[in-house]
């Protein structure tokens, strides 16, 4: 066998066990992982917020505004657009 295909053949034995290994994790879990800072459980607990709704928060706080997120931004990455949406 040459090199290149043993190549191959290694890579997609590695990524086979990576996808074995997200769907074993999906099943236990019985939904898909909370990989998104903004709307994952755990991080909100510990007071972890989305890097963009942390600059927002900050701006708002110097200059002197209650309210960070416009209408239809609820803080989470996923529900604020970088297009301009939720600024």
């Amino acid at each position: 066998m040459s090199t290149t295909l043993i190549t191959i053949l290694i890579a997609i034995v590695a990524l086979a066990l990576f996808v074995l290994g997200l769907s074993i994790t999906q099943i236990r879990k019985g939904h898909p992982i909370e990989s998104d800072v903004g709307s994952n459980r755990d991080m909100k607990r510990l007071g972890i917020e989305c890097a963009s709704a942390q600059i927002r928060r900050e701006e708002a706080e110097r200059l002197g505004n209650k309210a960070y997120f416009p209408e239809g931004c609820d803080g989470s990455c996923g529900s604020c657009s970088t297009q301009g949406d939720c600024r």
